[in-house]
């Protein structure tokens, strides 16, 4: 009875201990009762937001590229726009990728697919080279941040057609193949750019566009 007695008082002062400090801080420093609830309230917020958030928005590092070639993910047919035979157009050429959850590491699927050129009787956009830097979507607006390298203009030589021929590669593969993507802003090395090579503005988003596409 004696223990039993003595673990209950060992019970009850864990118990009223922590409270006795806090109204003693409490006091102490002249603390409101309303501004430790906001203060643990944005705590555990904070907390609850970091332990949600999204892979895609985190930063990629070797482990994430290694898992989006990953052969046990998920396939799925997706459509990439390559110009047609008399490069004034773009054309669907079907293909199977790995699709993982991630709809950021998804995109970057797509583009280093566009980017790899076409295996139908289609033309390329743009030489075959991984002009790719970096990609961010911003879920809130439905947008795909993506940025390329600076050589990218050096490989357009064609003239207005062929700049809009590669901006609406990018847009239509993405916008079309990734629910969470409505349109795309391109930039070059990292920085907002006016045009890729001259012609067509970019300083804005682009949207679907299929009229270009026979």
């Amino acid at each position: 009875m004696k223990k039993m007695l003595r673990y209950c008082g060992l019970a009850l002062i864990g118990f009223f201990f922590p409270i006795i400090v806090i109204l003693s801080v409490m006091y102490f420093y002249d603390i409101d009762a309303g501004d430790i609830v906001v203060t643990t309230e944005s705590i555990l917020t904070r907390l609850i937001d970091a332990w949600n958030l999204d892979d895609s928005e985190r930063p990629m590092n070797k482990t994430d590229e290694k898992t989006i070639y990953n052969p046990k993910q998920s396939k799925k047919m997706v459509h990439l726009y390559f110009a047609d035979e008399t490069d004034r157009y773009l054309k669907v050429e079907d293909r199977i990728v790995a699709q993982p959850e991630s709809p950021c590491q998804f995109a970057r699927i797509l583009l280093n697919a566009l980017f790899d050129g076409p295996n139908d009787n289609l033309n390329p956009v743009l030489p075959k080279e991984n002009f790719l830097r970096a990609l961010y979507i911003d879920y809130d607006s439905h947008t795909a941040f993506v940025d390329l390298n600076q050589t990218i203009g050096a490989h357009l030589p064609g003239g207005v057609t062929q700049e809009l021929l590669t901006i609406y590669a990018i847009v239509n593969t993405l916008t079309l193949n990734i629910r969470d993507v409505e349109q795309v802003k391109i930039t070059i090395g990292g920085q907002e750019a006016y045009t890729l090579n001259g012609h067509l503005d970019i300083r804005y988003p682009y949207t679907t566009n299929m009229l270009i596409v026979r």
